[in-house]
């Protein structure tokens, strides 16, 4: 490209020098992005007090209202409300209402700043939810493109809550161009009656630099971990609708077959303590380890430390954990839903019902005794790597500009 496209990103979620890993399948993107276009991104934040007593959540506080993230400005105008991590999920769908007034009033004044200063040339939403006003409205008043990027349960899951149902089509029905990150994605659109657009499936990519092949003995050295046992890995956010409860129940059959085995967990989030009585309450805590969250860099360690990654979510969009793992040439475990088996063929890894601990159990004994063809697993994994997505990503960029420049 001659010169660089001024890309005004919108997200609900994006890595903070506070918490770096929110959000990082995003930035896996904008950092070979940055290399095509001008980026600014603006990552609307709720305002939370400073004052340490009673307040769990005051780190948070001490994000700035701009700062610098690997060479990309990003911005954070405060509205007032709770932070989304302590909203209990049964009331999240009517926090994401008033969030999505309230993001768009904290950015208007900002959108209108940068417009004056910089002036974009493209508009791009993550989400479809609390970003809809924010893109409808900036696309109308500048009388810029807007590309609508989704990822999972913007579509999959508040698209469908009757008064979140209306924000979703607002940001569809004024977009120039949609990207979905699977196939099941696209449906769901389709399904909701968008049928007059441009829509694309990218998934958003592993990091290709950083997931790689490594000796599963040094990492487990690294990582003080047994170098005898069957490691079943999970890492990620601890939520009920990632299924974690369906894992520990599985273990506790697995290891009626595997005295060995041990299950990792890593991350951290609101079922944590749940989950950790559970696994007390099945005995599993020589089987169940909570490694608690770890740094970006640390991740491809655990990978390569396991012997297979289980991932028993019960709603996705198109998960990169799976195909991070498959790049470290480990097979992969996923329940039959969304984007999962547009990723997992009987050659990488197994498929399993929903919400069902035997059939977990049953392919988590299979994928331990199964000698894996490495080459399978690695050339299965570039199939979705950040490069690549980048590469389409870029030339859909391109053919929006091309049909709506002037």
């Amino acid at each position: 490209m001659a010169k660089k496209i001024k890309l005004l990103v919108i997200t609900p979620m994006y890595p903070t020098k506070v918490n770096p890993t929110a959000g990082i399948f995003i930035k896996n993107q904008y950092d070979l992005l940055k290399k095509y276009c001008d980026i600014r991104i603006i990552f609307p934040y709720p305002y939370i007090p400073s004052f340490r007593k009673f307040n769990p959540y005051h780190k948070f506080s001490t994000v700035p209202f701009r700062e610098t993230i690997d060479g990309i400005e990003v911005y954070h105008p405060k509205y007032p409300f709770f932070p989304r991590f302590t909203i209990h999920p049964n009331f999240l769908s009517i926090a994401l209402f008033f969030e999505t007034f309230f993001s768009y009033l904290s950015s208007k004044k900002l959108i209108r700043k940068l417009e004056k200063e910089w002036g974009f040339d493209m508009i791009k939403i993550h989400g479809c939810i609390t970003e809809s006003i924010i893109g409808a409205s900036t696309k109308k008043k500048y009388k810029k493109p807007l590309l609508v990027m989704l990822h999972g349960e913007d579509i999959n899951r508040y698209s469908k809550v009757m008064f979140l149902r209306f924000f979703s089509k607002l940001a569809l029905r004024n977009s120039d161009a949609i990207i979905c990150k699977s196939r099941s994605m696209e449906k769901e659109v389709l399904d909701m009656g968008i049928k007059d657009k441009e829509i694309y499936v990218i998934p958003s990519g592993y990091a290709v630099g950083r997931f790689r092949p490594m000796s599963i003995i040094s990492c487990r050295k690294k990582l003080n971990l047994d170098i005898d046992k069957k490691i079943i890995l999970f890492v990620g956010y601890l939520a009920e609708r990632k299924g974690i409860e369906y894992l520990i129940k599985a273990m506790s059959l697995v290891v009626k077959e595997n005295k060995n085995a041990l299950c990792c967990i890593v991350g951290d989030g609101r079922s944590k303590n749940e989950l950790m009585a559970l696994s007390r309450k099945l005995n599993l805590n020589e089987h169940v380890f909570f490694a608690g969250m770890k740094k970006p860099e640390e991740i491809p360690l655990w990978m390569n430390a396991s012997d297979v990654l289980v991932l028993p979510s019960l709603n996705e969009g198109l998960p990169n954990v799976l195909s991070e793992a498959l790049a470290c040439g480990k097979p992969v475990i996923a329940t039959n839903v969304a984007g999962n088996p547009e990723i997992v063929s009987k050659d990488v890894g197994y498929l399993v019902r929903l919400k069902d601990e035997k059939d977990l159990a049953q392919k988590i004994i299979l994928a331990l005794g199964r000698k894996w063809d490495r080459s399978k697993l690695l050339k299965r994994a570039s199939e979705f790597s950040v490069t690549k997505s980048v590469q389409k990503t870029l030339k859909v960029y391109e053919s929006v500009l091309k049909k709506t420049g002037p």
